[in-house]
């Protein structure tokens, strides 16, 4: 009985919760799943003139975003830095999400 309640213990976790408990005549199970949802996030941290158009400086939690049409891509989450051509006046950075 030992040796099972050993190997049972060097079995990996399932991904959700799971209680059981049967005494005698009396059972209860009970199941608790948990769904974490993270907001995509992008903020401009900061904007410089360069030339032939703008450097943004901005952090995201994405690995990609696009703008006017047109994809970024990150090498990582996190702090990056954008090249934005002559910035067109219909181009809109939302931030601050």
């Amino acid at each position: 009985m030992r040796s099972a309640l050993s190997a049972l213990l060097l079995l990996p976790l399932p991904p959700a919760c799971l209680a059981e408990t049967r005494l005698g005549t009396n059972n209860a199970t009970a199941r608790l799943n948990f769904t974490v949802i993270v907001p995509p996030v992008f903020r401009v941290l900061q904007v410089t003139p360069s030339a032939g158009g703008y450097e943004y400086r901005v952090w995201t939690n994405q690995r990609s975003v696009v703008l006017n049409g047109r994809e970024f891509r990150f090498d990582r989450v996190g702090e990056a830095t954008l090249q934005v051509p002559a910035a067109p006046s219909a181009l809109y950075v939302v931030h601050g999400l």
